[in-house]
């Protein structure tokens, strides 16, 4: 590896940590839950529907917390065009919010027997640092849905932190006169294989041509990770299910 400055998932996040700067681990992956849930799953029965306005709802409340924690509009830009307006929508109205965990909110809803969206805790629980499937997690608030065990099965073995690592390690390339041939740069070229497990450059795309092309030759080795773009054209809207409701019906108040 080329001489300079690194930084590793551990520096991101210590052994038992469970958030850094706001950012509880896990969130970014419930996050991406909740958007394929509520902008790609078909809606084909009443929980189906009310499950996708549930996601949706909580992938709103996440997004302050997604767009500072990951670089959105620094270092990354939205692929997809449906979450790219959800996006403009809430910076717009709530962007100077702090970064803040629903985990408890999420708990009361679950126990009251309220549909809700996923937060961290039901991809990293407790003080899991890696992930794992819910039949591996000894003590789990891992729930019954199809789509997040598929989610789970998906990045087993990804340490918390690892995101976190190669946006930093993308920040420090910036910096030199070749970023490309930085040691930041190969430290993301390391942690690629994990970044593609996580499937968050399915929906972001790097905003430097160098970086860019980076995760595409990762992206170009791993088959199995196709890019999300085209939307269901027949889903039923999410937030018009949401409208219909009581306020705070899927969540009370109250964010890898």
């Amino acid at each position: 590896m080329p001489e300079g400055p690194v930084v590793t998932p551990e520096q991101i996040m210590g052994e038992s940590q469970q958030s850094a700067g706001g950012h509880r681990k896990g969130t970014t992956s419930a996050f991406f839950l909740n958007a394929e849930w509520a902008l790609r799953q078909p809606q084909a029965t009443e929980h189906d529907r009310l499950q996708a306005a549930a996601s949706e709802r909580m992938l709103r409340r996440q997004m302050v917390d997604i767009v500072h924690s990951n670089g959105v509009g620094d270092l990354f830009d939205w692929r997809d065009q449906d979450i790219a307006a959800i996006c403009r929508q809430e910076m717009a109205n709530r962007g100077g919010e702090a970064v803040q965990a629903f985990d408890d909110d999420n708990r009361a809803a679950r126990a009251a027997g309220v549909v809700c969206g996923f937060t961290g805790e039901d991809l990293l629980p407790g003080d899991q640092d890696y992930g794992a499937s819910a039949a591996a997690t000894e003590v789990s608030t891992h729930r019954c849905d199809a789509l997040l065990q598929k989610h789970l099965e998906r990045q087993k073995g990804v340490r918390k932190g690892t995101f976190g690592a190669f946006c930093a390690n993308y920040r420090l390339a910036r910096q030199q006169s070749n970023p490309a041939g930085s040691a930041a740069a190969a430290m993301m070229r390391e942690l690629l294989p994990h970044v593609r497990q996580l499937g968050y450059l399915n929906w972001w795309r790097c905003r430097d041509a160098w970086a860019e092309a980076l995760a595409t030759e990762a992206c170009a080795e791993d088959v199995s990770s196709p890019v999300i773009r085209a939307p269901l054209q027949d889903r039923l809207g999410a937030v018009e299910l949401l409208e219909q409701q009581e306020p705070g019906q899927f969540m009370g108040e109250g964010h890898r």
